[in-house]
This record gives structure tokens, sequence and C-alpha cells, in this order.
């Protein structure tokens, strides 16, 4: 499986796991420990984008996410 489609994976967990504070932080830092680069910066877009940033609680990002094309 390659990395992209861990990235859609993951973005499929999160948004199922949503429900649950502490799910959804643990799949996010799974998410973060196996994509690199690119992937990542583009989960963490996602992650704000879709609203889901305020219920991580580790959720630190040193800038601004902008969209990886």
């Amino acid at each position: 499986m390659d990395k992209r489609s861990f990235l859609n994976y993951y973005k499929t967990i999160l948004e199922k796991v949503s429900f649950d504070k502490k799910l959804l932080e643990k799949e996010y830092k799974k998410a973060k420990r196996l994509l690199e680069g690119p992937e990542a910066k583009d989960l963490d877009y996602w992650v704000n984008s879709n609203g889901l940033a305020h219920k991580i609680g580790t959720f630190s990002m040193n800038r601004k996410s902008e969209r990886i094309n």
C-alpha cells in the first residue's frame, strides 16, 4: 500500500472515530507516525479544513497548514 493510500485510509478512519476525542487523538498520532512529508502536511490541512483540529488536544502545528498540490 503506498503512502497516498494510507493518507486516504486515515482520513476515513479519522472521520469515523471523530465522535470520540481520545480515539481521534490516538488515530491521528498513528497516522502522523506513518505519513511523511507532503502526505503529513496534507493530513494536517485536511484535519483543519474538516473542523477536527479542535478535538485533537495534542494537535500542534508550528506553522499554518498549506494545501499540497
